[in-house]
């Protein structure tokens, strides 16, 4: 490297034996400007992202066979750059009337295996089928799922015994939204959403608009919305909504494919049906229809729901709620009136849901119901302080509920789980777990939920956890009973490896499927017997996809930030390294908000996992002869105003890191590159910005302008005009000017996260350009937050690469001067 006297990694000899291969690049500076096309970067990586990977895991409700999913690695930029229809929150293929990017889910491949004698079935499926939504019936003999026809989707089953794929029915289904098929009881016939017969074309946008878009906003009825995508725009759009999403509900029998019309159509954001099969619990959305807050945003739903119990032919027997559009949802992500409803698993007909009544009756924010037949009059399981987070139920009636404070008013965010159970004299709630939800380090497990219900037998269910420790992760199965609450250990993953069961087989723990993987040995699934405490044998047997990567080193270090906030990362280093020679590094992180200090140092201190890199991932550096510094503790203290000094703990807790992988002898502190992805991509440039860790950096997908999100974002529950000092200096686009180190931003150009518009990274790239800053930005047509189409993936990867080997690998000496602080507590091994 001319200019500079640094030592030389890697070796000449480790380039010229390829175990680090430079990217594909242009003649000369790479600038891949307007007319070069779509990068690539080494065929090393190209090869192993083209790996395939571990298929995915549908075992039958026996426990007899596995089908084993096939998804490709990536999709062609040209299956997802169909045209598409962005309504109400959702992303709708006209054509197929199904997701918009769906391709990018589809299963190519299918696989069946039979958990006894080994034998396997291949699944023959139509030339080009991209298939999707696989679900077993319930007595485990046939497996039904959708095919995306150039018309729609199709309904479509196979089985062990038939193989060749066969069409059950003609109609196309509606799958706007969700799976579009559910069992009825027995597993004879399914419930499913079609388009109804006789739709016509799409209604057309009129050449001329016949008024202006108009809303209105009513004194003292604020709506303090996030930053959502995808909205209705005017009449038009919610017209094209009620097209699309209206479905015909029918009721399909599996052998003879008789289909039988269940009601009227509508717009079905639910269907379930009762364990005995003769109800339906239905939802339907219904008008006045919102501009400002999307139909329904991760769990929660904001238009207006008629909520309804039918009988299978389609008579309503109750009405359960009437929902109204809600609004204001940026402070609090629950809405009124029922949520999470879901019938009784084991029960024949008995409803239950959860119910916001803050406000209501001191220290209780919900309820928990229960209706114990559709005809009969609803009861208060349970009241809580905190909100539920899940609840499931024994085939005998009792109920294992998780309440948790995401949004701390203690000292630190907290969960408990209740058990309940009715007597005579009524509901009655046993105290099962009172804990810090913070806490990993020897944290219980979670009860384990198979067919609806809580695996178990007689007096005890099953929990499976982490078993994250110090000293590093065992995954682990107990078992508690419900009469003692004691728990005991039945299942511990082998200590020099990482197995986590994935399936149970035959109602119990005795037979299980286990992902096994370790340092050496990509992640295979075992089926696991505890009749001789091994695997008996093996689902899969996928080889090292990066060969190259084997004997790359690993570390965990602690290290204390200047407030005496312990905290850890992972680092990587590439396979061949002396040990001796500074490495260049890249840090790669996402800040995390704690309540507690002793929350942000729990990262174990061993890992026996297998480093698997796909997409664009920053692992594959280290093919590049840097040292990679893989998510280190970028911890922000304070609970609710914990971003009242972000900046300052974000310099600080990075800065810790910085000096923690420098005093080790593992980076050169002259040559480390920062980066990230979303809230990531937010960090690395105001790390850019506000300090002089770094050489250059990389933000993807990020937000730069907080003064855009103003009604909140993250866990900041407080809008612009409460706390205008903290969303001013939290934007890097608001200190442009003061970024003096070359920063790379990539954004997918369909972003369609809340918060990270892809005009965020526009107007930071315009700012900086502004103020004579070096930046590029690149724009990634048709990709959402996360980017998933082959093209897309490699250019990007080309694109960090070649950023970091100019700007941080490649780099001068010089420039460079800040304050050292000797790290505390290096440990680990490699």
């Amino acid at each position: 490297m001319a200019g500079t006297n640094l030592p030389v990694w890697p070796p000449r000899a480790l380039v010229a034996s390829a175990l680090i291969l430079a990217p594909a690049v242009l003649p000369g500076r790479a600038t891949a400007q307007e007319g070069d096309g779509y990068q690539v970067p080494s065929e090393t990586v190209v090869r192993i992202l083209d790996a395939p990977s571990l298929p995915e895991l549908a075992v039958s409700p026996a426990g007899t066979w596995a089908a084993l999913l096939t998804r490709p690695p990536m999709v062609a930029l040209a299956d997802i750059a169909e045209p598409r229809l962005h309504l109400a929150g959702y992303r709708l293929n006209p054509r197929t009337n199904g997701p918009a990017l769906a391709n990018r889910a589809a299963v190519e491949g299918v696989e069946f295996v039979d958990l006894q004698t080994q034998a396997r079935v291949a699944v023959e499926l139509p030339a080009g089928a991209r298939m999707g939504d696989p679900m077993w019936s319930p007595d485990g003999g046939t497996l039904v799922f959708t095919l995306i026809g150039d018309a729609g989707y199709e309904l479509w089953q196979a089985s062990p015994e038939i193989p060749a794929a066969r069409r059950v029915v003609s109609g196309a289904l509606n799958a706007a939204h969700g799976a579009p098929c559910a069992w009825m009881s027995g597993g004879a016939e399914l419930v499913c959403r079609f388009i109804p017969e006789g739709r016509g074309p799409a209604p057309d946008r009129p050449p001329v608009p016949a008024q202006p878009r108009i809303q209105d906003a009513a004194p003292g009825a604020p709506a303090p919305a996030r930053t959502f995508q995808d909205l209705l725009i005017d009449q038009h759009d919610a017209d094209l909504f009620d097209y699309y999403f209206t479905s015909q509900l029918a009721r399909v029998q599996l052998a003879s494919g008789e289909v039988t019309p269940v009601g009227s159509p509508a717009i079905f954001d639910a269907v379930a049906p009762s364990p005995d099969g003769r109800f339906l619990y239905v939802v339907r959305t219904v008008r006045p229809y919102s501009f400002v807050v999307p139909d329904r945003w991760r769990t929660n739903d904001w238009f207006p729901r008629e909520m309804e119990i039918w009988t299978r032919e389609g008579e309503r027997v109750r009405h359960l709620a009437s929902l109204p559009l809600e609004e204001e949802v940026a402070v609090d992500d629950f809405r009124s009136g029922p949520r999470g409803v879901m019938w009784q698993a084991g029960v024949g007909a008995a409803l239950v849901w959860v119910e916001d009544v803050e406000g209501q009756k001191e220290g209780v924010r919900d309820r928990v119901m229960r209706l114990a037949d559709p005809r009969g009059e609803p009861e208060v399981i349970l009241e809580l302080a905190d909100r539920v987070d899940h609840m499931a139920w024994t085939p005998d009636g009792r109920g294992l509920l998780t309440e948790i404070d995401r949004f701390p008013r203690r000292a630190a965010s907290w969960t408990r789980s209740w058990l309940v159970s009715r007597t005579d004299q009524g509901w009655t709630a046993r105290l099962v777990e009172d804990r810090s939800a913070e806490e990993r380090f020897g944290a219980p497990g979670t009860p384990i939920i198979q067919g609806g219900t809580l695996l178990g037998e007689r007096d005890w269910i099953f929990l499976q956890g982490d078993g994250v420790t110090r000293d590093g992760e065992r995954p682990f199965v107990d078992r508690l009973h419900l009469g003692t609450l004691v728990t005991e250990r039945i299942w511990e993953s082998d200590p020099d490896r990482h197995e986590v069961p994935v399936a149970f087989l035959g109602g119990g723990v005795d037979r299980m499927i286990v992902r096994s993987e370790s340092p050496a040995d990509p992640p295979n699934y075992q089926l696991w017997e505890a009749t001789t405490g091994a695997a008996r044998f093996a689902l899969t047997d996928l080889p090292d996809p990066a060969p190259e990567l084997q004997g790359a080193g690993r570390r965990v270090l602690t290290y204390a930030r200047e407030d005496g906030v312990r905290l850890a990362g992972v680092v990587y280093t590439p396979p061949g390294w002396d040990e001796v020679t500074p490495l260049p590094t890249v840090l790669w992180a996402y800040p995390r908000e704690f309540v507690s200090p002793e929350a942000a140092a729990q990262v174990p201190g061993r890992d026996n996992r297998f480093t698997r890199i796909s997409g664009a991932s920053h692992m594959f550096f280290l093919l590049e002869g840097y040292a990679v510094f893989d998510g280190p503790s970028i911890a922000i203290l304070g609970g609710l105003t914990a971003n009242d000094t972000y900046i300052e703990q974000l310099v600080s807790s990075t800065r810790a890191a910085v000096d923690a992988i420098v005093d080790a002898g593992i980076a050169d502190r002259n040559r480390i590159g920062v980066g990230g992805h979303s809230y990531g991509g937010f960090m690395t440039a105001n790390l850019l910005a506000h300090s002089r860790l770094f050489r250059a950096g990389i933000a993807r997908s990020a937000a730069h302008n907080r003064t855009l999100t103003p009604f909140g974002f993250q866990n900041e529950r407080r809008t612009l005009w409460e706390a205008p000092e903290v969303y001013m200096g939290m934007s890097p686009f608001m200190f442009a000017h003061e970024v003096n180190d070359p920063l790379l931003i990539i954004h997918g150009a369909d972003d369609a996260n809340p918060g990270t518009f892809p005009l965020q990274s526009e107007r930071m790239f315009h700012a900086l350009k502004g103020h004579g800053k070096e930046a590029r930005l690149v724009m990634l047509e048709y990709e959402d937050h996360g980017y998933g189409a082959r093209e897309s993936v490699f250019h990007t990867l080309w694109e960090m690469i070649d950023w970091f080997n100019r700007h941080v690998r490649d780099a001068d000496a010089g420039g460079i001067s800040i304050a050292v602080a000797p790290a505390e507590g290096v440990e680990g091994g490699r």
